[in-house]
């Protein structure tokens, strides 16, 4: 087991402490791993290790999203070692967030389809490190459904300042944990492989795709 911290993981967790109603996924019976939430016996911790890199990653996540077995936004976490993770909340915005996105070590960048987005705001790849202050980029996955994205992206106005990167030239991938209603919609771990790849970690985006492979075919198998 990895000591170091899966921040979608840490993030289930914490919410658990607090929550009022058992989240129940299909195949509740089931005797999960309290960390991937696959079954104990096909669980993918360790199976990569994290990659230090200049990029971070935060995951702003709909509510519940961290409970389901499907949610592959952990792996992110598992492949990148700089890692946060936040539930998203309608009409406040958490302490701990608003100082990461105003820590001057961060260049912020939102990962969203491009749709309803003003031009000014949309980059297709990581600012060089000159344009981006020397600062290190912040990449912000919205994690949710296509429709719980959109909402996310709309109804937080502390993101309105940031540059939104769209992933270009890839079409649909392999995502079959839950189906896409968009052809350009791909699960969050491929366009964030995808990210990776465009700026140069090749490791990290081929661990975790290594990552993904495993997990959604044992996933997979979880549902027959």
């Amino acid at each position: 087991m990895s000591l170091v911290t899966n921040s979608v993981r840490q993030l289930r967790k914490e919410q658990l402490k607090t929550s009022k109603r058992e989240f129940k996924a299909r195949g509740s019976l089931l005797v999960r791993c309290p960390e991937c939430l696959l079954g104990v016996d096909d669980c993918v911790c360790g199976l990569i290790k994290p990659h230090q890199s200049d990029i971070a990653v935060c995951m702003l996540m709909y509510h519940a999203e961290y409970y389901k077995p499907s949610n592959t936004g952990q792996l992110i976490c598992d492949a990148v070692l700089d890692n946060f993770a936040f539930r998203w909340y309608r009409t406040e915005l958490e302490e701990s967030l608003e100082k990461l996105l105003a820590d001057p070590t961060w260049y912020p960048i939102i990962v969203f389809p491009h749709d309803s987005v003003s031009d000014d705001r949309k980059i297709s790849e990581i600012p060089a490190k000159p344009d981006r202050g020397g600062k290190r980029p912040l990449l912000i996955f919205l994690d949710g459904t296509w429709r719980q994205a959109k909402k996310m992206f709309i109804k937080s106005p502390y993101l309105d300042n940031f540059p939104v990167l769209e992933v270009s030239g890839i079409s649909k991938g392999e995502y079959k944990l839950r189906e896409s209603q968009h052809e350009h919609h791909l699960s969050t771990v491929e366009v964030a492989a995808a990210i990776f790849n465009q700026a140069g970690e090749t490791d990290m985006a081929n661990d975790l795709m290594t990552l993904f492979t495993t997990f959604r075919n044992r996933y997979q198998l979880l549902k027959r």
